[in-house]
């Protein structure tokens, strides 16, 4: 038995398609989130800056605007900034933290929920599995791969390539719900193509959806 943690989170975004990457606000809201973050993740993430000495990566900005069940219907929305820091990046993965601001000028370091899984693999290859994989529980993490976040469907997916080829991965789906990112789904294929193997062994699953929150009663 082989014991994995798969990363993938969420929570759910309501917001507006995302600034223009040379605008002064967004650069500054960028810098603002890095200078308060750095003290605390400064040693997980490989923080780079660039000679102007403004943040360097995938750094984005995007205004986001909720309610919430009960709000009285003539009270305004709440309104958050959603700022995305790269955090670290390796070959074929990148790693990013993200953070809002609210109404009141106060920052918040943003953590997402993910599965933890059981494999309990047939060979040493790790190319199928006896049994479909088991979630043991439930963990947090402040760090999704590869992610991108879609203003018009207001969700956040995150996807991880286990290795470069990219035949076994992670992905998580998160959506902006009242206030904060809910993890809806997440999918994984743990198997690795054999060594020698041209093509996929059909009778192996592409990959299996190991949480999906509209199965969920």
């Amino acid at each position: 038995m082989r014991r994995a943690f798969l990363a993938a989170l969420g929570i759910l975004f309501t917001g507006a398609l995302p600034a223009l990457a040379d605008d002064a606000s967004d650069t500054a809201d960028i810098a603002a989130a890095r200078k308060f973050i750095e003290p605390v993740m400064g040693k997980t993430c490989d923080f780079q800056t660039n000679d102007d000495g403004t943040p360097d990566g995938d750094n984005n900005v995007f205004p986001l605007s909720y309610r919430t069940k009960g709000q009285d219907q003539d009270s305004p929305d709440y309104k958050l900034t959603l700022v995305q820091l790269a955090c670290s990046s390796g070959a074929y993965n990148f790693n990013s933290i993200y953070l809002t601001r609210n109404a009141d000028g106060v920052w918040e370091l943003l953590t997402f929920a993910e599965p933890t899984l059981d494999f309990d693999y047939t060979d040493v290859n790790f190319s199928k599995l006896k049994a479909p994989p088991k979630v043991a529980g439930f963990i947090t993490t402040t760090q999704l791969t590869n992610s991108e976040y879609d203003p018009e469907t207001r969700v956040l997916n995150s996807s991880a390539k286990w290795r470069g080829i990219g035949d076994a991965w992670s992905a998580g789906q998160y959506q902006f719900v009242e206030g904060v990112f809910v993890l809806k789904k997440y999918e994984v294929d743990p198997t690795f193509q054999a060594p020698g193997e041209e093509e996929p062994d059909p009778s192996v699953p592409e990959s299996y959806v190991v949480f999906d929150a509209a199965a969920v009663k």
